[in-house]
């Protein structure tokens, strides 16, 4: 794979009028101009600037006193019911997550009449388990209100599943574990959560180091920072004053497998939270004698915390994830996203983790400013790498032809004439390439021999490109800036490759959002 790009004269950007572009995208993730400063040899560098980002008077950086909301929460072991409800009751959005959350299939079982108040549920439930609830609620909002890029997203989800899990084991065990084990499972990624919202650029140094390295996530994050993740929660949390079990437990832990712990009960939260983050990272279907295998190898790594085998841990970290997908509605979140564990084996995407390395790294690309020829370069080479494609192009619009001209193209060796035969002329005509740009939408062709297929596509296609290389099936994606056609995104498989899946078209249209920001930010 991989052929050289096409001889270039330059994007035409004088078709693009735009000056409100970036701000009209409201999908588009709030990023800073600067990457923190740190040294690997003084991790109170790279702290202090964390601490400064999270203090800042930006209303996007409110997130120091959403902290400080959770803390409030969490400290109030000893208070009194009605200083629990009033504290509840302030925050309306609060008050009414946790009402919906209560009378949900979780809580069924304690009232089948349904709860109306936070009295009731704490006289139902528990003043404690109400607390917690309303902790976890607004830890989950904090996150949620700043995942707007893909990573933080996914984080997001991971957290709520974490937590989730951690209610499992609990309810699992037939005891409290702790009432600090859902929210410090939970906040377990804090520092990993913080670098990737506050300083994203320096987030994607330490993926690049820990792939180009070979080393741990912790160990590139200490090459870059000064210091790993975990620190940087524990020092960022006992800064801001949260609970000393939080900070506990969010101390990682070192074992070998085969070591059969005996550990004291203040310990237990820690190394169950541990235990949770690792098996949250396992992609985990179900049946999947992969799966299986992991959780077999971990649960033995854990012996001693916990009795369970495998296949119980499994499936409750299944049966976990199936809780957060029935109360997506109540919390305001789509649970289903391009994650390891969602994608399947008959999917496009290759290799999950190069995609999101791949993604990361156009997005450098576009904080630093380069040009679009870089830009396109590594989002092309990511598609390549990562999707089971057998031929990716992205064409550029000649305005003084009014034609759109292949000008990166990865996939299986083609003749070099492939460029002139895939360039097409754009107007008002039939035709699918024409069609998508003229009804400005996506087209997917499943199979190019259907006849109603064949009526639509063009007989140039169906001559020099589809007989000859057996393609089955393809996609077009056009690209529109401010109603104005400047590109377009065309893949396509045979028939030994699967069709496109949800998770593979987010992914296209991500890169499509990124090529979007390419262009408005090089039309100023």
């Amino acid at each position: 794979m991989g052929q050289k790009d096409s001889a270039h004269t330059g994007i035409d950007l004088d078709v693009i009028c735009i000056n409100e572009l970036a701000r009209k995208d409201e999908s588009a993730p709030r990023e800073f101009k600067d990457n923190l400063r740190s040294d690997p040899q003084d991790y109170r560098v790279y702290l202090s600037g964390i601490i400064k980002r999270m203090q800042g008077r930006d209303a996007f950086l409110t997130f120091s006193q959403q902290i400080n909301d959770v803390n409030h929460i969490l400290n109030m072991d000893y208070s009194s019911a009605g200083d629990i409800a009033r504290v509840i009751l302030n925050d309306l959005s609060l008050t009414t997550q946790v009402l919906k959350l209560v009378n949900s299939s979780i809580y069924r079982q304690f009232s089948n009449k349904g709860i109306s108040t936070i009295s009731e549920a704490m006289i139902i439930l528990g003043t404690d388990e109400v607390r917690e609830l309303a902790a976890g609620l607004k830890v989950f909002e904090m996150m949620k209100s700043r995942a707007s890029s893909l990573i933080l997203k996914e984080k997001m989800i991971r957290s709520l599943h974490r937590s989730a899990v951690a209610r499992q084991i609990d309810s699992e065990k037939r005891g409290r574990a702790s009432d600090a084990f859902p929210v410090s499972a939970m906040m377990y990624e804090l520092g990993e959560y913080l670098v990737a919202l506050l300083d994203p650029g320096t987030y994607i140094k330490v993926e690049v180091a820990l792939e180009e390295e070979g080393v741990s996530r912790e160990t590139a994050a200490k090459m870059i920072l000064g210091l790993t993740y975990f620190e940087l929660g524990q020092l960022v949390a006992l800064k801001f004053n949260l609970p000393q079990k939080i900070v506990q437990a969010m101390r990682p832990v070192r074992l070998t497998a085969g070591q059969r712990l005996k550990i004291v009960p203040k310990e237990e939260v820690r190394y169950l939270c541990a235990f949770v983050y690792e098996l949250c990272n396992i992609p985990a279907t179900g049946n999947d004698p992969v799966s299986l295998e992991a959780t077999g190898k971990l649960v033995e790594k854990y012996r001693g915390v916990f009795d369970f085998d495998a296949r119980q841990v499994l499936d409750l970290t299944c049966s976990a994830m199936e809780r957060v997908v029935r109360h997506a509605e109540i919390l305001g979140i789509d649970p289903v996203l391009p994650t390891a564990s969602s994608v399947k084996n008959d999917s496009n995407i290759k290799n999950k983790e190069k995609l999101d390395l791949g993604i990361s790294r156009v997005e450098q690309a576009l904080g630093e400013g380069l040009g679009i020829h870089e830009i396109f370069t590594r989002l092309i080479d990511t598609m390549a790498q990562c999707f089971d494609f057998k031929q990716i192009i992205i064409s550029i619009r000649k305005k003084e032809t009014n034609t759109m001209e292949p000008r990166f193209i990865r996939g299986e060796k083609r003749p070099d004439e492939f460029c002139k035969i895939m360039g097409f002329k754009i107007e008002p005509a039939s035709g699918i390439f024409n069609n998508a740009i003229n009804r400005k939408s996506d087209i997917i062709v499943k199979n190019t021999k259907k006849e109603f297929s064949g009526q639509q596509i063009p007989s140039w296609y169906m001559e020099k490109i589809a007989g000859p290389f057996l393609v089955r099936g393809f996609g077009v994606f056009p690209i529109f800036v401010e109603g104005k056609i400047v590109s377009m995104i065309y893949v396509d498989w045979d028939e030994k490759t699967p069709d496109p899946d949800r998770n593979t078209l987010k992914s296209i249209h991500g890169f499509r959002k990124q090529m979007i920001r390419a262009f408005t930010f090089h039309s100023r």
